[in-house]
């Protein structure tokens, strides 16, 4: 769990947030996606998401400064493209991720994501993700997210997310803006859960 609380497991519309999208780097290309994230409890983390594709397979690695007592941590993931959405049509995927905190294997993902256009123009786009978390290799439970983005003009879009885990509610919302092949995100989120808390991301993305 404090992978996801952290920000550093589901990878949606890119960046810092949690809802991941069926979408895939591609052959040969790579991406880099980096946020500052600042808590209201008064710390801060830093994150950098590199990732590379090959075919369908995009394989990638988080690395973070964590927050409070998580961290710092590691968090290697895989998703395989199996229905390609991204121009027409719904797209679909399966992903699994693996989060290490100080060398210690923490917790793991599988999931299945979704995305599809609400309108023929695909200026709405929505993320659906179902499946489970294992939490210290003991206890497994339901993972659920819903992202929706809508793009306001080429280079702006508003994203807003809702992620469920065993006893926790983690909500985000921000505006992009997009520049060539990058992107700046501003993030704010928060989590309902025994530990409340919340916070706020500036996010740079970039792919090469």
């Amino acid at each position: 769990m404090a992978c996801l609380l952290s920000g550093a497991t589901l990878h949606a519309e890119g960046g810092s947030y949690n809802v991941d999208d069926a979408s895939v780097v591609g052959t040969g290309k790579c991406q880099l996606e980096s946020w500052l994230r600042e808590w209201s409890h008064g710390s801060n983390g830093i994150y950098a998401v590199p990732a590379c594709g090959a075919g369908p397979v995009e394989i990638g690695v988080t690395l973070n400064t964590g927050h409070r007592a998580f961290g710092p941590g590691v968090n290697p993931s895989v998703k395989w493209q199996l229905r390609n959405g991204d121009d027409k049509g719904i797209g679909v995927a399966i992903a699994t991720a693996a989060t290490w905190i100080r060398g210690r294997q923490d917790d793991a993902q599988t999931y299945v994501a979704t995305t599809f256009g609400i309108d023929d123009a695909r200026r709405v786009m929505v993320a659906l993700n179902a499946g489970a978390d294992r939490i210290g290799g003991e206890s497994t439970h339901a993972l659920y997210g819903i992202g929706v983005d809508f793009a306001v003009t080429p280079r702006w879009t508003l994203l807003v997310e809702r992620l469920w885990t065993h006893r926790t509610i983690t909500d985000q919302g921000g505006v992009r803006l997009a520049f060539g092949e990058s992107s700046l995100d501003l993030v704010v989120g928060s989590e309902k859960s025994p530990h409340p808390s919340h916070w706020i991301n500036v996010g740079w993305n970039a792919a090469f």
